[in-house]
């Protein structure tokens, strides 16, 4: 059956389409293979980073002050550097998100997407498309490779990293309690065991519901400021990051372009970013992420 093939994929899948692939290939990990510098351990990075004072930032609202307090706080535990300056998402007020139809959509595709790429049978995740009428909701890159009998070995390795970007959207749709430090995997057959049922149900889009603007904006301000911190070692650190992403360790210390948590930092900060409309992108595929 597929679901049984589909989660004995999976955890293979999520580190890459070879044996060889462990980490997504991403514009950042390319510049650093690049550049042919060796990662060099910091030999500070236990000492607590500086954290900047939110209430000193002229320009934030109070509700945007107390967000990045609140991210500071879940850093601070793993002494995650931060960036100095001001830094935040919008406020709640001007920030306008996804319909909740649009999020289930948009979950259905990706899981589509992800199916294909762990090399389910292409008749049946265009199964998943058409029962539900979804291509109105597919990316023109989407599209492009759902449609392709033969895809690219190298996009699906990149591709099955969608999984992380579905647990955020079953999560904003109230379907995971919870998301927890990005160190640890999304577990695959959590994902088959919500989806597989509901996959062509038309009841998870009409009656889909989202978690508080409020919530939403929280994830996405810590994911944010996650990110900045990994661009920061891979640029200005030696390319050298905690395994489990938490400073504090004095172990397991890996390069950057080594990394899991760094797949799932990207996707979650990419699809949080979706969610908000940052940056009102085109689509899908034109979603942009800056630290």
């Amino acid at each position: 059956m597929r679901w049984t093939a589909s989660l004995l994929l999976g955890a293979a899948a999520l580190a890459g389409c070879s044996a060889n692939a462990t980490n997504p290939k991403d514009a950042e990990n390319t510049e650093a293979r690049r550049s042919g510098n060796q990662p060099q351990q910091d030999s500070t990075r236990l000492e607590m980073p500086p954290y900047p004072s939110p209430e000193t930032w002229q320009h934030a609202s109070e509700r945007q002050r107390q967000r990045a307090a609140r991210s500071f706080e879940q850093l601070k535990r793993r002494k995650v550097p931060v960036y100095q300056g001001p830094l935040m998402v919008e406020d709640d007020e001007e920030a306008t998100l996804q319909s909740p139809q649009d999020v289930a959509r948009r979950t259905l595709v990706l899981w589509a997407v992800e199916l294909r790429a762990e090399g389910v049978a292409q008749e049946e995740t265009l199964a998943i498309i058409n029962r539900l009428d979804l291509w109105g909701s597919v990316s023109p890159e989407e599209e492009r490779f759902l449609r392709d009998p033969d895809p690219d070995s190298e996009e699906c390795e990149r591709l099955v990293w969608r999984l992380e970007s579905i647990s955020v959207l079953l999560w904003a749709l109230g379907y995971i309690d919870r998301l927890e430090w990005p160190n640890r995997m999304t577990d695959g057959a959590k994902i088959a065991k919500i989806l597989a049922p509901r996959e062509d149900n038309p009841e998870f889009i009409t009656g889909a519901k989202l978690r508080s603007k409020a919530e939403i904006l929280d994830a996405q301000d810590l994911m944010m400021r996650t990110h900045w911190a990994i661009r920061d070692a891979l640029l200005h650190r030696g390319g050298m990051i905690p395994e489990d992403l938490d400073w504090s360790q004095d172990e397991d210390w890996i390069p950057v372009t080594m990394s899991a948590a760094v797949g799932i930092v990207e996707q979650r900060h990419y699809v949080l970013n979706w969610l908000v409309k940052f940056l009102d992108p085109e689509d899908w595929d034109h979603v942009d992420t800056p630290t």
